[in-house]
C-alpha cells in the first residue's frame, strides 16, 4: 500500500513538473482520430457516470474529448436525433487499481490487503433510428455492461456513508452465474415533440440520468470517483436501472423541467421480505422525482443551476429504528464556468432523517483545465464534501470527504488519472480512524 501511495504521488509530481510520461498533448501527437461518441457506466441498479449536462442544460468546454462522453443524456439524444443518424456503435473500458488504508472503524480493524486491487468496467452501446417517418424524431438506445472487482469498496463500502469507487458500484457481476456476466442496464426509446421542446423517454434506465446532474462532478470514469462528488449519496441509494418513464419540457433554451417515475425494488426497506424485483408490480410505490434547471450563458461561460425533489413511496427505517412511510429529499446542484480554465461546482441536499442515516449533504469544488504549460487538455479536480449523521449517540457527526485528481489527456481515446481521497470521521463517528485511498485509472473509448 505504501508503494502504491508513493507511485500515485510520483505521477502527480511528474505531471505538475510538465513531464508526465514524456507525452505531449494530443494536438502535438500522431494519435488524433475523427471525433465520435462513447458511452460507459456501471451496472445493476446504480451509478451514473457522465459529463454531459442534464436535460436542457448547456455543455461546457470541459467535455470536449471523446473519452469524457460516457453517458447518453438528453442533450446528446437531441443532437443524434437532429443529425438523423441511423445506426451507431460505441464502447468504452475503464481499468483501475485502488488501494486504501483505514485503521479501525466501528471497533473493527480494516484489512488493507482486502481493500486494494485491480478492477475493470466495460460498456458497449448501440443507437438505432429505424429509417421510417414515424421514428424521424426518435431513437432506440441499448447498452451492455460488464465489470469486475471493487477496489477499496470491497471492504469499506459498508463502513462509510458514501463509498470511494463509483466506477465499481455494481461490478460484482462477473462473480455471479455466467448468464449475468454481460448485463443490460439500459434499453429505451426517446422521442422529441413540438420542435424539440418536449422529450419523452420510456424503457429501462436510471433516475440520475435526468436528476442531480453536474458538469464537473458527475462522471467517475473521467472525473471524481468518490460517491459524494458523483451524485447525492442518499438519492443514489434509491437509484436503480429499472422500467422508467420521463418527460422533459424546455420552453426556452435556458430553462427545462423534468419529471419521472421509475419502478423500485424498495432497496432501503428494513427487511428483505419487503423488497421486490424491479419488474414486479412496477406501479407499486415507485420512485418519483422532478427537477427544474436554469442554464444561463454569460458570454461563452456556461452555468447550470438545478433544484430537484424525490420521493420513494415505500416504508423506510434508519439504523436508529426510526421509521417513515416514505423516503424523500430535496437538493440543489450547480456548476459554473468562471474562465476558460476554471469551473466551480456545489451540491446541497436534505433528506428525511427518519428514513435515512444522514440528513444534510453538501459538496463543493473546482475543475481546472490546462494549468500545466503545454498540457492544455489535462484537468485537475479538487473537492470537499460532508454527510451529517443522525443516529445518536456516536453516528451523529459529519463524515468528511476530500478528493484530488489529475487527468492526463493522451488523445481522444486514452487518458490516465491518479486520484487520492481522504475520509475523516467515517460514519459520523470521531472515534473511527480516517481512511486514505489512492487510485490509478486508465480510460479507453472508441
Amino acid at each position: 500500500m505504501r508503494t502504491f501511495i508513493l507511485l500515485v504521488a510520483a505521477v502527480f509530481l511528474s505531471v505538475l513538473a510538465g513531464n508526465a510520461f514524456g507525452v505531449e498533448h494530443a494536438e502535438g501527437s500522431g494519435f488524433e482520430s475523427p471525433p465520435g461518441k462513447v458511452g460507459a457506466s456501471d451496472a445493476d441498479g446504480k451509478r451514473t457516470e457522465k459529463t454531459q449536462p442534464g436535460p436542457g442544460e448547456g455543455a461546457s468546454e470541459a467535455q470536449e474529448s471523446k473519452t469524457e462522453e460516457r453517458r447518453p443524456h438528453l442533450p446528446e439524444i437531441k443532437e443524434e436525433v437532429e443529425e438523423k443518424k441511423t445506426f451507431e456503435i460505441h464502447g468504452g473500458l475503464v481499468g483501475f487499481y485502488q488501494g486504501a488504508a483505514a485503521g479501525r472503524i466501528g471497533g473493527r480493524e480494516i484489512d488493507p490487503d482486502s481493500s486494494s486491487g485491480f478492477g475493470v468496467a466495460a460498456d458497449l452501446q448501440v443507437t438505432y433510428r429505424p429509417p421510417v417517418p414515424v421514428f424521424e424524431n426518435g431513437r432506440f438506445f441499448m447498452r451492455v455492461h460488464a465489470g469486475t472487482q471493487k477496489g477499496a469498496d470491497k471492504n469499506l463500502e459498508d463502513n462509510l456513508f458514501a463509498n470511494l469507487n463509483t466506477i465499481a458500484d455494481n461490478s460484482n457481476e462477473l462473480q455471479r452465474p455466467f448468464d449475468k456476466v454481460f448485463w443490460l442496464p439500459e434499453a429505451y426509446y426517446a422521442h422529441e415533440f413540438a420542435g424539440g421542446k418536449l422529450t419523452v423517454v420510456a424503457g429501462k434506465t436510471e433516475p440520475v440520468v435526468f436528476v442531480d446532474n453536474n458538469a464537473f462532478a458527475n462522471n467517475p470514469n473521467s472525473q471524481f470517483v468518490g460517491k459524494p462528488f458523483v451524485n447525492n449519496p442518499v438519492f443514489n441509494s434509491e437509484d436503480e436501472f429499472a422500467p422508467l418513464a420521463a418527460v422533459t419540457y424546455t420552453p426556452v433554451e435556458s430553462i427545462s423541467v423534468t419529471a419521472l417515475g421509475v419502478a423500485s425494488s424498495h432497496p432501503n426497506a428494513p427487511w428483505e421480505r419487503d423488497q421486490k424485483s424491479i419488474y414486479s408490480r412496477i406501479f407499486d410505490q415507485p420512485l418519483v422525482a422532478a427537477q427544474l434547471a436554469y442554464s444561463p450563458k454569460f458570454g461563452e461561460l456556461q452555468g447550470n443551476y438545478r433544484v430537484y425533489y424525490w420521493n420513494a413511496g415505500y416504508h423506510h427505517e434508519n439504523s436508529a429504528g426510526d421509521t417513515s412511510p416514505d423516503g424523500w429529499g430535496v437538493g440543489v446542484s450547480c456548476d459554473q464556468q468562471l474562465t476558460e480554465w476554471l469551473g466551480l461546482f456545489a451540491r446541497l441536499a436534505y433528506s428525511s432523517r427518519d428514513a435515512y442515516d444522514t440528513d444534510w449533504f453538501w459538496s463543493a469544488g473546482a475543475n481546472l483545465k490546462g494549468i500545466v504549460p503545454s498540457r492544455d487538455k489535462d484537468e485537475l479536480g479538487i473537492g470537499i464534501a460532508g454527510l451529517k449523521g443522525v443516529v445518536a449517540p456516536h453516528n451523529d457527526g459529519t463524515e468528511l470527504h476530500a478528493e484530488l485528481y489529475y487527468r492526463i489527456y493522451f488523445n481522444e481515446y486514452f487518458a490516465l488519472t491518479p486520484d487520492v481521497q481522504y475520509v475523516a470521521n467515517p460514519l459520523g463517528d470521531s472515534r473511527n480512524d480516517g481512511v486514505f485511498a489512492g487510485m490509478l485509472r486508465l480510460e479507453y473509448s472508441f
